[in-house]
């Protein structure tokens, strides 16, 4: 009892009461069925296209697949957006991938191909055969268990969509075009409205529509592209808003990269689908938490408060996206939105390797990619810098390579014959995002030094990372599993497992659940030159 005491008192000090009180109410309306009872599960059949769209919009699929390709909002590109020749990526490896996808082989978390079938088993772990209930509402089922979660969700990001589109658009080979839709009709087929775990968390959905909009136009004049198609695909995007915006307060209060990717989800529905009666609604709304939650994520310095550089990025590629898409509709975000993506590009350029494009692996990473627009590895942030150098400088940061595939699919061919301008790494200390670096001609450490201001992912402070030639030869861990058996459940964000000092075996904080730390262990910098030391 006294534990549990000392637990909610940390909670509180740290968190705020705000924050408790909506956790415990939200497993209360969860234990309850209330959650049920506010978001319902239903059939397609229930809903149809006409139950969304407002009243003077056509609604029987012949008349708005026209109506659609008529009054589609402006979009990065629209149709067969073919490279331009000469282009500094290899645009077959798209198509090979395109093949394995319709061979039933898609990449897990940007990395791995995994035997999944086409189209996929939604509900099903290919890593380990497990299936989970598909019967359920979501709130009923858990995300603790046998197998992680997000080996489930991972399919249904749709990240292959990207992969279609960019092969599509290399070789108009129809089969890319079909495959998508046969992918959408068999995802609808098996996931009715908010029953089984592919609709548990707003984030998954958000990324969902992300993916299918990117579709949408990549396809939209495809012969193969027919009006139930078209008339189908905006009642899941209709359905998936109203899912998001049903339970925003729980993104929010996780405080986190879920608040932004569900506000850009319900501002792109909004901007992009003016036909739907809720449009204003979630443009107005997404807009505004948007701006708000990346203000309050990005710290001054331009880093990051998850302490994630992988998050980091996710967020980044949000911001961006945002940024372009609303140029595209003269619908501009203030200039207080841009510097928080210009902070988080020139935090990031001093922290990557300039012969790899990788950075340190700090902090929660879930392999989450969510513009897989090149056929970069995962570990290569160039692709992100070079598009948000461009966003917001005008110039690219490295000259051209596999990583300019981004900036051409959102900002156009054009921006491809940018000036390079690649600011010089110097020694950087980033109070805020905790990150000291000492440059050297051909090596670099990176230590981690923190006064918490938000939740901790990591017990890492005094984490000390050494690069040499390209290669970093003390390196983190980074995350592997968050829900695995026995020391795999989120193990690798425990000190021990980090290049610290660990102190008879114990953990820097105290660890209550796979992402809560509480008794927060605060760095403090002593002196802050080249010669910089940290005591926490």
């Amino acid at each position: 009892m006294l534990t549990k005491a000392r637990t909610l008192a940390s909670l509180y000090r740290q968190l705020g009461l705000r924050w408790l009180i909506f956790r415990f109410a939200y497993a209360f309306r969860i234990r309850l069925g209330l959650i049920r009872l506010q978001m319902p599960a239903w059939r397609w059949l229930d809903r149809p296209l006409r139950i969304w769209l407002k009243k003077d919009i056509p609604s029987d699929p012949e008349s708005y697949g026209i109506w659609r390709k008529q009054n589609s909002p402006p979009f990065f590109f629209r149709g067969a957006n073919q490279p331009p020749k000469n282009n500094p990526w290899n645009s077959q490896l798209a198509v090979n991938e395109a093949e394995r996808i319709l061979l039933g082989e898609l990449k897990y978390f940007a990395h791995e191909f995994q035997p999944a079938g086409f189209p996929p088993d939604w509900h099903k772990d290919p890593f380990t055969g497990i299936k989970l209930d598909s019967t359920k509402h979501w709130s009923q089922i858990s995300d603790e268990g046998q197998v992680d979660i997000k080996f489930i969700w991972e399919a249904s990001r749709f990240s292959m969509v990207y992969t279609l589109a960019r092969a599509y658009a290399y070789d108009q080979d129809e089969r890319y075009a079909n495959a998508f839709w046969e992918l959408v009709a068999s995802w609808a087929a098996s996931n009715p409205p908010n029953t089984g775990p592919n609709w548990m968390d707003g984030q998954e959905a958000a990324l969902r529509l992300m993916a299918w909009i990117f579709g949408l136009y990549a396809f939209l004049d495809s012969p193969s592209t027919l009006p139930d198609h078209i008339a189908q695909l905006t009642t899941l995007i209709a359905a998936h808003a109203r899912r998001i915006y049903s339970n925003t307060d729980f993104a929010i209060f996780t405080r986190g990269n879920h608040s932004i990717s569900e506000a850009l989800g319900l501002w792109m529905t909004g901007l992009l689908f003016p036909e739907l009666k809720d449009a204003e609604k979630y443009l107005s709304f997404g807009r505004v938490s948007l701006e708000r939650e990346a203000l309050q994520q990005v710290f001054p310095d331009g880093g990051y408060s998850m302490y994630s550089l992988n998050y980091h990025r996710f967020v980044l590629q949000m911001i961006l996206y945002a940024l372009r898409l609303g140029e595209l509709n003269r619908q501009l975000f203030p200039d207080t939105f841009y510097r928080v993506a210009d902070r988080s590009v020139d935090y990031m350029t001093q922290l990557i390797d300039l012969q790899t494009g990788q950075m340190p692996v700090y902090g929660s990473n879930d392999g989450a990619l969510v513009l897989p627009l090149n056929s970069c590895d995962f570990t290569d942030y160039r692709p992100v810098l070079q598009m948000g150098s461009f966003v917001t400088k005008g110039k690219k940061l490295f000259e051209s390579g596999a990583w300019d595939e981004d900036l051409y699919w959102l900002c156009g061919s054009e921006s491809l014959n940018a000036e390079v301008d690649m600011p010089k790494q110097i020694n950087q200390s980033y109070a805020n995002g905790g990150v000291y670096i000492l440059h050297n001609v051909h090596s670099k450490a990176v230590i981690r030094c923190t006064d918490f201001q938000e939740r901790p992912s990591h017990a890492d402070q005094l984490h000390l990372d050494l690069w040499w030639r390209g290669n970093n030869i003390a390196c983190d861990a980074g995350t592997y599993l968050y829900s695995g058996d026995g020391i795999w459940r989120n193990g690798l964000a425990h000190t021990c497992v980090h290049n610290t000092v660990v102190v008879d075996s114990k953990d820097q904080m105290k660890m209550v659940s796979r992402f809560t730390w509480v008794d927060w262990a605060q760095g403090k910098v002593l002196q802050d030159d080249e010669k910089m030391a940290g005591s926490a």
